[in-house]
């Protein structure tokens, strides 16, 4: 079966909204597999900041002038992260929720001027109730990704990773299977929940396209009702291959 990606327009929003009622007009089908914006979730719970209302502490003035950034912006990163990795000019690598990301994903783009928009609260229970949403009311099954675009590590550009799933297994354990010439997987996982967000953000677009989700049919995943957190797609940074070649946290 060949696997389609069809993007899902919406008008721009500002103010909190109802994030399923936002998404339809879309004709969608049992097993599809919805990728959404996770900036386009933040909105729509009225996650974003004014910069001009933060209160900087010590630490974050601190942090500030020795990664030359905005001391408002690194106490927002501060107050998002559960630890900062390393800071570099403008930015603070951080962690929260298993994620790492340049300045906690806090970001300035596609948000009013002297605001900042945060994560989500809670991606994994918003993708959950999604997914309930279009079992109730639309009788069908599908698959939820909230996705966010990434850096990777010595590539340029960004591509899309999962902050959150609900409906299908985000990752395939592939050890003990054979590769093509029956050598035996021994450490092999498929990240499956950030490959579909990685399609879903190709479509999406980085700018004004007014595209904040996307739909994935055809793909193949082994669904699931089970709720799932970042525990089920993450690992501790000491097990982490990049990581364990960096210096010690900050």
């Amino acid at each position: 079966m060949a696997v389609e990606i069809l993007p899902v327009h919406v008008k721009p929003r500002k103010n909190r909204f109802d994030l399923f009622a936002s998404l339809q007009g879309f004709e969608y089908r049992n097993n599809d597999i919805v990728v959404i914006s996770s900036k386009f979730v933040s909105m729509s719970e009225g996650s974003i900041v004014s910069l001009r209302g933060v209160k900087v502490s010590k630490k974050a003035r601190a942090l500030a002038a020795k990664c030359h950034m905005d001391a408002k912006m690194a106490e927002l990163v501060l107050r998002e992260s559960d630890y900062i990795v390393k800071g570099v000019p403008g930015f603070l690598l951080a962690i929260r929720d298993g994620m790492i990301a340049p300045n906690a994903g806090i970001d300035k783009s596609n948000v009013p001027k002297g605001y900042a928009i945060l994560y989500p609260r809670d991606p994994f229970e918003t993708a959950e109730k999604l997914r309930q949403k279009f079992l109730v009311e639309q009788g069908i099954r599908t698959g939820i990704v909230i996705a966010d675009s990434r850096l990777m590590p010595t590539r340029i550009g960004t591509t899309g990773v999962a902050i959150a799933c609900a409906g299908f297994q985000p990752v395939d354990d592939l050890r003990g299977r054979r590769d093509l010439f029956g050598n035996v997987l021994r450490v092999t996982f498929k990240a499956v929940a950030d490959g579909l967000a990685t399609m879903g953000v190709a479509v999406m677009g980085e700018s004004d396209e007014s595209t904040p989700a996307a739909v994935i049919r055809g793909a193949k995943v082994e669904w699931s009702d089970k709720k799932f957190s970042w525990r089920d797609m993450a690992v501790e940074p000491g097990q982490d291959i990049y990581l364990r070649s960096l210096v010690k946290n900050t």
